[in-house]
């Protein structure tokens, strides 16, 4: 069989109806490994229409990987918006023992981008265009047993349909999975369906129907199946054999007192299935099985007849170096990231994954939403010639994954429109698996701002609604009225390292009962390894994670850059965020007032686990003063599942404990060790912390005043009337530490979210964010120095201009300077924006310090920086990051103290009062601030949530209070050493990268 000239190639699937596919045998021959290949930069093959005969000289090819794409092994450039229509030709051979002549010989290939032809001894086998889904051919009649025999496969880009296989990802090509041989017997297992039902009496049923195919009548009765299930302690709890009835045979288990699978307890039954021909075993399939049961009750999804709670991540087949490549090892190592951050849920974006995923997803225990991939490509689903093509997408989907315990249920196709062939497969899943839900994927129903569209409401068939990137305030009106449950199988897009509001939504789903729960986008950076023609730019805003100065990996710009851990896996802020949201364990608390002597604190405390009540973590608490542990012991908590229930713990609290800074710190960890949930709680004496601040202050030096430089004891402060700026220098050691300043502020270092979010957003007067954001004192009026003995200080009115592009617009107010014999210099000032527009991200004011300043330690919340929208990944305790960390940048908020020093400790210290401190490496300095309004990030390419939103114009006040106390090393005050300590010379930032999105370095 010839193609020339053929626009489709591959324009069909032949040859697979029916056929079985195998993955676990032992007996499997794996044809990985090189194979010989040939790039054709078309879908026209010339020339090389007879690759697959015998004879074809294929001298001039070259050598290719497999599993690989022939676009990561230099043969084209990979594509992100775009697919060229080539071909890829592949050729190798394989033996077979002469053992195998009576058996059935079945070639299978787990997943070929985009649709292929099947050769075998040059004679055409069949053909595939389901990108994800497995398929095998019997090729039982093409081969021989005495010899080499000839495998060619030729692989398209553009079969009909290949638009529900691309997605907004690589489109990557070639052969990816797995391509195996395997062999059944004459008559043969071709499917079995396990189905588990839990019994009014807590007994089960597990239910197996078993499909046998082959010459052998089943009528006749000497073939049969027999089957026997396991317990998870491998117990044989009973055997089970199919009567003669023909077509489908069935076995039935009843279990007494089964343990029940769910994904904090996975526990897995084994199921072995024999074909037996006149008392032989002829045949033997192995299964695990999860016994669990998935109802929904007034619009509330129940596993084993409890509610579910998802919380999710959306996760792609993707490794930088082999695309969508990916060995069990790595598989393994994503898996284990997600629990180790409390995700219990993964879709499967937007397509059937590497089957060991799911069997880990049985073993490790997560719930999983495996989706009919059918993506892009709305334009061809009103279309009645494609009906077949997603018929045959779900039926493959549903054949290979039907039996893995950890998928609750099915979507069908990722924001589609709702068409008749699309619900037609819908009905088809739910029709050929009753046992789980379905739902349409973020389908695209007709609303105010999209009234082209036909449908304002899911199919009524489907058992979910599913709806993608919605509020919290969505979520609670939709709790409302819903009869259906409701999950978010996309939410919380989670671009650079912006990620606002995912807790907001999160707190949403967990208290709304209706509310399934939901999947963020995206578990990992969608990016493939390159290299760059010249370095980058260090001084410019990236775009990518960059692995030196030529090596990089590719997101496509921002649109890969969605995940929650780097490309290669190292896990962002973000990461961090998931797991403490999604943590079981919540304690509500952050702080408590505290008195002197024995008292016991009072904790709520609530169970984001489904099954277990908290009393299976290990809790431990550790009492601080100032950085001591001065006691400590285990803590319980009997906390059943989504309750809430109130901790008390014992303390004693010492006298004239307003003299020290106190802690209670939490940790809980699962019964394997893993670390699950920390937490902080600030105690808080009457007094506040007004006794350790005046214990911070320096011993009172005489005032040198001279003019507008004023020296206290080493230091000099230098001010500027004309333009407000400072210098701060020890002048004994001459140590530069405040070089710079004072800017007002209007926004912060810019990211890839907030650069999205303009061109969004403000494309006309791009000002969110404002730029430039750090603004100097253009005019000062109304100046006035007063200089006592023990007092100097400077006030005066300051304009602060936004740019040349915005005439008229500025920031004005009152500042004021003052230098205390104690060693403080206080800052106040109250500013207001004046005709402004945009969104003002960060607003208060700047100082630039010394170069040589690269030590940072704070009292605050930590170790990340903090926002409105973005803030319970942190605690309040002592944080320490040094210059460059890629977590260096950023807000900390209620910020006590923040010492910035060299390594030696010579630096400033600023008390604040609950206050925001932003620190950015702005060429190789540090710029510190200290800001009066916040606004949060947002994420994806939205604005932050209407309430924290800073918006210019709307602003009456931008006005704070802090103070500064210069230090010189080995002269800091004995308090400030007990509470922050000291620098560390061996202490190393964490940089993973050379440079990367969203930092300065």
């Amino acid at each position: 069989m010839i193609f020339i000239g053929i626009g489709y190639l591959t324009t069909r699937s032949e040859n697979v109806s029916d056929n079985p596919l195998s993955f676990r045998e032992p007996e499997i021959i794996k044809l990985n490994g090189t194979w010989d290949f040939k790039y054709i930069p078309s879908d026209k093959i010339g020339n090389d229409s007879l690759f697959y005969t015998k004879d074809f000289d294929i001298s001039g090819w070259a050598n290719i990987q497999v599993p690989g794409h022939w676009d990561l092994q230099g043969f084209s450039e990979p594509g992100y918006k775009t697919l060229d229509s080539v071909t890829g030709l592949y050729r190798r051979t394989f033996g077979l023992s002469a053992d195998l002549k009576d058996q059935q010989i079945f070639l299978q290939f787990d997943g070929v981008l985009y649709g292929y032809d099947v050769f075998v001894n040059g004679k055409y086998v069949g053909s595939w265009a389901s990108s994800f889904n497995a398929a095998s051919f019997n090729i039982t009649g093409f081969v021989n047993f005495s010899g080499k025999n000839l495998l060619a496969v030729r692989v398209s880009t553009t079969p009909k349909g290949f638009p529900f296989d691309v997605s907004d990802c690589w489109r990557l090509s070639g052969i990816f999975r797995d391509v195996k041989l395997f062999s059944t017997p004459d008559t043969y297992i071709s499917d079995y369906t396990v189905e588990t039902v839990i019994n009014p009496d807590q007994s089960a049923t597990v239910k197996v129907s078993v499909a046998v195919t082959g010459p052998d009548s089943p009528s006749r009765g000497d073939v049969q199946i027999k089957g026997e299930l396991q317990s998870p302690e491998g117990k044989i709890i009973r055997i089970s054999g199919s009567g003669k009835e023909p077509g489908r045979r069935s076995l039935l288990f009843k279990v007494k007192s089964p343990d029940l699978w769910t994904a904090e307890t996975p526990s897995l039954y084994h199921l072995k299935l024999s074909l037996m021909k006149d008392g032989q075993v002829i045949q033997e399939k192995n299964e695990a099985v999860g016994i669990r049961e998935i109802t929904i009750e007034q619009a509330v999804m129940k596993l084993n007849g409890s509610p579910l709670k998802l919380r999710g991540v959306n996760h792609h087949d993707l490794v930088p170096a082999t695309g969508r490549v990916m060995s069990r090892e790595q598989i393994l190592d994503d898996l284990m990231l997600m629990k180790e951050a409390n995700i219990n849920f993964i879709r499967t974006a937007h397509y059937p994954p590497d089957y060991r995923l799911l069997d880990l997803c049985d073993s490790l225990g997560f719930y999983i939403d495996c989706e009919v991939p059918f993506n892009f490509g709305d334009d061809f689903l009103t279309d009645t010639s494609y009906q077949g093509l997603l018929l045959q997408r779900a039926k493959a989907t549903l054949f290979r994954d039907k039996n893995h315990p950890c998928i609750v249920f099915w979507s069908v196709g990722n924001e589609n429109p709702s068409t008749p062939i699309t619900e037609a497969t819908g009905r088809y899943v739910k029709e050929n698996d009753p046992t789980r839900p379905i739902c349409f994927a973020g389908l695209r129903l007709r609303n105010e701002r999209h009234p082209e569209r036909t449908t304002t409401r899911e199919p009524e068939f489907a058992t979910l609604i599913s709806s993608h990137y919605k509020s919290a305030d969505w979520i609670i009106e939709q709790n409302k009225t819903t009869e259906k449950p409701i999950v978010l199988t996309e939410y919380a897009h989670a671009m650079g390292t912006a990620f606002g509001n995912m807790e907001d939504i999160w707190a949403e789903l967990f208290r709304n009962d209706k509310m399934l729960g939901g999947a963020i986008w995206m578990f990992q950076d969608q990016g493939i390894y390159r290299k760059a023609d010249k370095p980058v730019n260090t001084h410019e805003l990236a775009n990518y994670v960059w692995v030196d100065s030529l090596s990089y990996f590719d997101t496509y710009k921002t649109s890969g850059a969605d995940g929650i851990v780097y490309s290669d896996r190292t896990p962002q802020v973000d990461y961090w965020q998931v797991r403490k949201v999604y943590s079981p364990t919540q304690i509500i608390e952050s702080e408590l007032p505290v008195s002197v002597g024995s008292q016991n604190l009072k904790f709520q405390v609530y169970n984001q686990f489904d099954f277990l009540n908290l009393n299976t973590l290990k809790g431990k608490w550790e009492l601080l003063k100032n950085r001591e542990i001065v006691n400590a012991g285990d803590v319980t908590v009997d906390c059943a599942p989504h309750d809430t229930v109130s901790l008390e713990l014992a303390v004693a609290m010492p006298e004239n404990p307003e003299n020290d800074t106190w802690l209670l710190r939490f940790q809980f960890g699962d019964e394997t060790g893993m670390p699950v949930y920390e937490h902080a709680v600030r105690l808080l004496p009457q007094q506040g912390m007004e006794v350790v601040k005046q214990d911070i202050c320096q011993p009172n030096h005489p005032l040198e005043i001279n003019g507008s430089e004023v020296v206290d004891g080493n230091f000099c402060f230098s001010f500027s009337p004309k333009d407000f700026s400072v210098q701060v220098t020890n002048q004994f050691n001459k140590k530069e530490l405040i070089v710079g300043g004072i800017y007002a502020r209007a926004g912060r270092l810019e990211t890839v979210k907030d650069k999205s979010t303009q061109e969004k957003y403000y494309p006309q007067t791009m000002d969110y964010p404002w730029k430039p954001y750090l603004l100097p004192a253009a005019e000062i009026t109304q100046v006035n120095e007063n200089r006592t003995d023990k007092e100097y200080s400077l006030t005066g009115t300051a304009k602060f201009l936004k740019g040349e592009r915005f005439p008229g617009q500025s920031i004005v107010g009152n500042i004021t300077y003052k230098v205390e014999d104690d060693g403080i210099f206080t800052v106040n000032y109250d500013l207001v924006p004046e005709n402004a527009t945009g969104m003002l991200l960060e607003a208060g004011i700047s100082f630039k310090l010394s170069g040589k300043i690269s030590d940072f330690i704070w009292l605050g919340d930590g170790p990340f920086a903090s926002y409105p929208d973005k803030h319970l990944l942190n605690d309040f305790g002592v944080h320490y990051l040094k210059k460059g960390d890629l977590n260096f940048n950023g807000n900390r908020a209620n910020v006590e103290f923040a010492v910035l020093t060299d390594t030696d400790g010579n630096g400033i210290a600023i008390i604040g009062d609950r206050s925001n401190i932003s620190v950015e490496l702005i060429d190789g300095q540090i710029v510190v601030s200290h800001n009066a309004l916040l606004c949060g990030v947002g994420n994806g390419k939205s604005l932050p949530m209407p309430a924290y939103q800073v918006d210019a114009a709307q602003i009456k006040h931008i006005s704070g209070s802090f103070q500064i106390v210069p230090l010189e090393a080995n002269h800091w005050p004995k308090k400030l050493i007990e509470i922050t300590g000291v620098p560390d010379k061996t202490k190393k930032p964490f940089v993973p990268f050379y440079y990367s999105y969203d930092w300065s370095n």
